[in-house]
């Protein structure tokens, strides 16, 4: 195997990291989303080095294999990314504190802690919930968990703090499970399906020389408006 590619993790994780480590996570006041920052970046490192494979390529008269040389492949952006996709569903809500520790707000794998350690690193370990269950339940963090400070807005509703136009009279497509389809961007609210005529170029044709010839046709149609 070749071993040429020991440092590039590290590479990763200086290139990345660095505007983090601009700043001493312990006195920033944003310390909190600094340390969570880097902490999902070490987990991104961690699951992208978990799923790198050795991949080998043999050299020889009709393949018979007499050299081989081997390297590390690293998984495709799709396999990257459905593992990331994933993981963020599961992401587990976090509270820091000013001691630069951490308590759970909610959590729908696993419970935990962040704390600082004597890197100056963000650190998930496991919460002990024995008050909450009688000492009957602990719980564990992986390495790869995605940890979240803030709830996403909600993209439904109209919100002018966070820019959030809303989906009220968005126009949706029926019957489709994609993200334009009605079931989906209307939140569940409904649509009103309305009869609309509409002007469009038609009959279109090339004359020489040089130009497109358009006719305009009226067409009656049917548009769904989310409610």
């Amino acid at each position: 195997l070749r071993g040429k590619c020991h440092s590039k993790p590290r590479t990763f994780r200086n290139f990345i990291d660095i505007r983090e480590k601009e700043r001493d996570p312990r006195r920033d006041q944003d310390q909190g989303r600094s340390l969570m920052n880097r902490r999902n970046n070490e987990a991104g490192r961690k699951i992208l080095k978990r799923h790198t494979a050795p991949k080998c390529k043999c050299h020889g008269v009709s393949g018979a294999c007499n050299l081989k040389t081997c390297w590390m492949q690293l998984p495709t952006m799709r396999q990257v990314g459905n593992i990331l996709q994933n993981k963020y569903k599961s992401a587990i809500r976090v509270q820091v504190s000013c001691s630069c520790s951490a308590t759970v707000v909610e959590g729908r794998i696993a419970q935990a802690l962040l704390q600082v350690n004597s890197r100056g690193n963000l650190q998930l370990v496991a919460d002990q919930l024995s008050k909450a269950s009688g000492g009957k339940r602990k719980t564990r963090a992986l390495p790869t968990d995605l940890v979240y400070m803030d709830d996403s807005p909600d993209y439904c509703r109209q919100d002018r703090a966070t820019g959030t136009l809303g989906t009220h009279g968005r126009v949706c497509r029926r019957g489709t499970d994609g993200p334009d389809g009605c079931d989906s961007l209307c939140c569940g609210r409904g649509y009103n399906t309305y009869t609309v005529e509409q002007t469009t170029k038609c009959n279109c044709k090339f004359e020489w020389c040089c130009k497109v010839v358009c006719e305009m046709c009226t067409n009656t149609t049917q548009v769904d408006i989310c409610k």
